[in-house]
């Protein structure tokens, strides 16, 4: 039924428009999408990719090689960079989807330049490791693919790489010096093309941006704080499905963490810690209707929450919808109400919701 399924609306002209501000904001430097974890737990990759496509979008990096597959199949004609690297075994798949291995150390390249030897050599990329220490080639297997760069140079198109670890705070000194360790990676694999920055270094300068930048988050209205010309993309609304009076002394919700200093009424809607909301929203948390916030009482509960709608029970009725974020209370402010970051408040969007891709 309808009613009773909270929804998510998604603006794809949103995207579309925040493509193309961070094009025009890094100048001739080529800006790629980051849409892997299926866009950032927003779905519907077909629409969104289109919507970035359409906007002049060539490159796509996913995590997965599962992503890259699904994605192929729906887009012949875009570049599939797939960043966890080329596992032994992978290499017929990669080649029979036309998806590029992000390497990640010097056997992954072995193996992929071997698998290569009788086959066209069109895209090459090296992720190289600067500080995070997660994925990327190290300084030892730098030495060893140095000795390779005549090996290198057969690919028509060559992307060296690296990620910043501390990029989301402008003043910390770190993202300075992973640029430098990348400019002496850049001085000893010349001649190439480069990328450093995803979304966070991208507001870090010019120097931070080479041939290529990789944003997403900012794509999907997050990291508002670093640019407010970024488009909200999410927001999120719920049905109420039972009201309820609370009398003065009574409790709700589990183990009695909210009881009523005066007669209430409250209403449930159907979303909890099984949709990805917390316990921290326990009697904390607030939603809106009409302009009123509402608190939330009680313990969340895995499938639904409780809140207090008091003083405006004469304005709702079961059936009417409360947002949880919007163009105003944005996935950046509902994050920090939570305790979380952007990235996982739309990336553990539930399932069970409908999703609405507004054009």
């Amino acid at each position: 039924m309808k009613y009773s399924i909270p929804e998510i609306n998604i603006n794809l002209f949103a995207i579309k428009k925040n493509y193309l501000y961070l094009k025009k904001l890094c100048n001739k430097t080529e800006v790629a999408s980051s849409v892997k974890a299926s866009s950032y737990g927003l779905g519907g990759q077909k629409k969104i990719i289109q919507s970035l496509k359409s906007a002049g979008c060539k490159n796509f990096f996913v995590a997965q090689l599962s992503e890259g597959i699904i994605l192929r199949k729906l887009f012949k004609n875009i570049h599939i960079n797939v960043l966890n690297g080329l596992l032994k075994g992978e290499e017929k798949i990669f080649f029979k989807y036309q998806l590029t291995p992000i390497l990640n150390d010097y056997s992954q390249f072995q193996r992929w330049n071997k698998f290569l030897k009788n086959k066209k050599k069109n895209r090459l990329i090296i992720h190289f490791d600067t500080g995070m220490c997660r994925l990327g080639v190290q300084s030892e297997d730098a030495k060893k693919l140095f000795k390779q760069i005549h090996n290198i140079r057969k690919y028509k198109y060559v992307l060296i790489m690296s990620h910043l670890a501390s990029s989301s705070n402008i003043k910390d000194k770190y993202n300075n010096i992973q640029r430098k360790r990348f400019e002496k990676i850049k001085k000893d694999f010349s001649g190439f093309n480069y990328s450093l920055a995803s979304t966070g270094g991208i507001y870090l300068g010019k120097k931070f941006h080479y041939d290529m930048v990789r944003p997403g988050i900012n794509l999907y209205g997050g990291y508002q704080f670093c640019d407010k010309n970024i488009k909200n993309v999410v927001s999120m609304r719920s049905p109420i499905i039972a009201i309820n009076k609370l009398k003065k002394g009574e409790t709700c919700g589990y183990n009695q963490t909210f009881r009523a200093k005066k007669d209430m009424f409250t209403a449930t809607i159907p979303m909890g810690y099984a949709d990805g909301f917390g316990l921290r929203l326990s009697n904390k948390g607030f939603v809106f209707f009409k302009g009123n916030r509402l608190r939330m009482i009680g313990r969340i509960s895995m499938d639904t929450i409780i809140i207090d709608i008091t003083n405006i029970k004469k304005l709702i009725k079961i059936g009417d919808f409360v947002e949880i974020y919007n163009d105003k209370f944005t996935i950046d402010k509902f994050a920090k109400l939570t305790g979380t970051i952007p990235y996982r408040v739309i990336c553990c969007i539930s399932d069970r919701f409908t999703k609405n891709y507004l054009c």
